[in-house]
């Protein structure tokens, strides 16, 4: 399952801003589509919708392939759940109150 690295585009995102000279509200009047929440939790590292994570890309010229984390996952199949070793049921002792 593909996952996004949240941290690294963050750091990048924030990167990209002190290089153009931009605090969030400059950079909100520059790229209208965006605005200071989004641009926030974006470089906190914090989770964006897809949409806006590519809208922020574009407006900051970030290639969103650039943060693509492409790891293989275990893929479990219904086979693969069957085959699984499974601990025996044992009945167990209860102890009394008081004991």
């Amino acid at each position: 399952m593909a996952e996004i690295e949240r941290k690294k585009f963050g750091t990048a995102l924030t990167d990209r801003l002190r290089e153009l000279g931009y605090s969030y509200g400059k950079a909100v009047e520059m790229w209208p589509a965006l605005n200071r929440a989004m641009l926030s939790r974006a470089c906190n590292g914090m989770e964006l919708s897809a949409a806006n994570y590519l809208l922020v890309c574009e407006m900051a010229g970030l290639d969103p392939y650039r943060f693509l984390l492409r790891e293989k996952q275990t893929r479990h199949t219904l086979k693969s759940i069957v085959n699984q070793a499974v601990t025996a049921g044992v009945s167990r002792e209860a102890r009394e109150a008081g004991r």
